[in-house]
């Protein structure tokens, strides 16, 4: 089953094309959230990608109190072809179908 177009994102990585959606645990006592990353081949038959353990802080729990953003993960599209590829060599078959590939961060 492929991700819904309204709520993912296309990407091309050598020639390949993959659709990601980033979505976001609720903050804990200290302001931080857990981001997850599910990526899969654009045609949506196949295995996904599961990125875990990207850890960020809740911007707007801070403003406007705000020295730097280096507290503040953002995931930008030459992240997201980054991390398919290191996928890739850690053994993630994304036209092959079976059970989720996690990737711990």
């Amino acid at each position: 089953m492929s991700f819904p177009r309204k709520k993912s994102r296309a990407i091309e990585v050598d020639e390949v094309r993959y659709r990601y959606v980033i979505s976001k645990s609720g903050a804990s006592d200290d302001g931080h959230f857990t981001l997850n990353l599910i990526i899969q081949i654009e045609s949506g038959d196949a295995s996904i990608l599961k990125v875990e353990g990207l850890r960020s802080r809740d911007y707007w729990l801070d403003f406007p109190h705000i020295e730097s953003s280096d507290n503040y993960l953002s995931v930008k599209p030459g992240q997201v072809a980054a991390i398919i590829r290191h996928a890739l060599a850690q053994g993630w078959c994304p036209q092959k179908s079976g059970t989720p590939f996690s990737l711990p961060m």
